[in-house]
Parts: C-alpha cells; sequence; structure tokens
C-alpha cells in the first residue's frame, strides 16, 4: 500500500503544478481582456473570472507542494525501514565442551569457549543509508499585470487608443445629465450630485445620447485641478439613441480637489459635454 501511495504521488503532484500553470495562462488572458476589451461589462466579467482562477490555481499549488513534501517523507519513511529491515543482527556462538563423568578426573577443568567475531568483522550500522536530505521547492507565480499607483500628475493612458474609420454623425449628441456614487437597481442614480466625499472609489456619470453611429470613435476623460487624471479611447456599441451609465473608479478612493468629466465623439479635441465636480475632505 505504502509503495503504490509513494509511486502515484509523483504524478498527483505534477499534475496539480500542471493545471496550476494552466489556469494561471488563462488568468493572465483574462486580465488582458478586462483592460482591452471595448465594453465595460465584459471587462468587469473577465477580470472577476480572471481572480477566481487565479486563486484557484494558486490553492492547486499549495496543494501540490504539500503532495511533494509528502511524496519526499514517504520515500524517506520508506527507505529507512527497508535499510532496517536488511540490517544483519550480531550473532554469538558458545560453545561448551564437557567430558563423560568416566573421564571427569583426567580430562581438564570445564572451559568455556566463546567464538568472538573477527576483527574485520564490519560495523552492521554502517550498511545503513544515511537519511536523504529534504528538498523543499516553493514555486511563487507573478501576474503579468501588476497594477500600480501612478502620482499625479503624471498620466499614463491604461489601455491601447481604439482606433475606426467610422465618421460620426455631424448631429450626433453626446451629453452628461447626472453624477452620483452609488447606482439603484433601475440603473439610475441615487442621490444626484456635484459634491463628493474623499475616499468614494466610484463616480458613476449618466448619459443621454442621439444620433450616434456604431462603431463611431468616442473618449471620456477625467481631469484633476486641470491636468489629465484618466483618459480611454472607445468604439460605440449602445443603441443610436437612449441613455446609459458609466464610472471612472480608484480603489484607493478619490483624493479631495476639483475634478472634470470630458466626453468626446470622434477624433475631435473639443468635448460634446463637460461636467464638473467636487471631493472634499471627509469631515
Amino acid at each position: 500500500m505504502r509503495e503504490t501511495i509513494q509511486n502515484a504521488l509523483p504524478y498527483l503532484t505534477g499534475s496539480l503544478f500542471g493545471l496550476a500553470l494552466l489556469l494561471i495562462l488563462v488568468s493572465l488572458h483574462l486580465f488582458r481582456r478586462s483592460r482591452t476589451d471595448i465594453f465595460w461589462r465584459r471587462r468587469r466579467e473577465a477580470g472577476q473570472r480572471g481572480w477566481k482562477l487565479f486563486v484557484l490555481a494558486f490553492g492547486l499549488i499549495a496543494f501540490g507542494s504539500v503532495s511533494c513534501v509528502l511524496t519526499l517523507v514517504v520515500g524517506v519513511i520508506g527507505g529507512d525501514d527497508s535499510a532496517a529491515a536488511n540490517t544483519p543482527l550480531p550473532t554469538q556462538e558458545t560453545a561448551l565442551s564437557v567430558d563423560t563423568p568416566e573421564a571427569l578426573d583426567s580430562t581438564p577443568p570445564l572451559t568455556l569457549e566463546t567464538n568472538s567475531a573477527p576483527e574485520n568483522t564490519p560495523d552492521p550500522f554502517a550498511l545503513t543509508p544515511p537519511p536523504a536530505t529534504l528538498m523543499i521547492v516553493i514555486i511563487t507565480a507573478t501576474p503579468a499585470y501588476t497594477p500600480t499607483t501612478t502620482p499625479f500628475p503624471t498620466f499614463t493612458p491604461q489601455v491601447t487608443l481604439a482606433t475606426s474609420s467610422v465618421t460620426p454623425r455631424p448631429d450626433a449628441v453626446l451629453r452628461i445629465a447626472a453624477l452620483s456614487d452609488q447606482i439603484d437597481a433601475a440603473l439610475r442614480p441615487v442621490n444626484p450630485r456635484t459634491t463628493f466625499a474623499a475616499g468614494t472609489k466610484r463616480i458613476f456619470f449618466f448619459v443621454e445620447f442621439g444620433a450616434m453611429t456604431e462603431g463611431v470613435l468616442w473618449r471620456r476623460a477625467i481631469y484633476k485641478d486641470g491636468e489629465p487624471f484618466d483618459d480611454n479611447t472607445y468604439l460605440w456599441g449602445l443603441a443610436a439613441s437612449g441613455t446609459g451609465h458609466f464610472f471612472f473608479g480608484q480603489d484607493s478612493g478619490f483624493e479631495p480637489g476639483n475634478y472634470e468629466i470630458r466626453l468626446f465623439i470622434g477624433e475631435t479635441d473639443t468635448p460634446a459635454s463637460v461636467m464638473p465636480f467636487t471631493v472634499v475632505p471627509e469631515s
């Protein structure tokens, strides 16, 4: 039974590490998709799936490491037991020489002879191999994308700028109607306003649009104290007219300052809509 487990553990360990590596590659692909996809919902779903697979991969790596340690421990215990079974035990033979009663008077006194082991008899304990050296290999997986915080006012775009050959219509409209830090079940703003407390992690902006062409280039940018803070370009994928919502997010929360959201249609530098808001320190 022990030999069966010892033979199966290396295959189990290798399978776990292989599966973990495959999950890490898939999660990295999803991380990249979460940053480059043009649709916000698909980016969010890809990011969530990527983190789940990444955590699962780390769990498999941990379980595989435990299996690797068990393989080494079982091998050492099995080797010690085998060496102990093959170790010869020292023997001692004692010969007792006694003459018959008739010759008792003429025989020398009773002697005890012990056959001692030859001087060159090998030490039986020298046959026992030294304990094997345990080597534990720890594999650390590092994601290819590590989010970093860029100090203000340096600005670096987070995604590759999109390009489009579609010309926007002259009467195209894209207007910001309201701002909020919450959204209800009906996708409407909760307590719309233009002043928010420091530490707010998401600022939703609700838009009204019309005469928009599918695939046309549009851009959303946010400025802090007049300097670029975030800027992303997309291809329009919603209906030609209607309403919708988007958001800007900061994991550490927005810092106090004067902000401004600008929306652009096409490659022009003239914004189609502008909405300022203020982030104030918490009282």
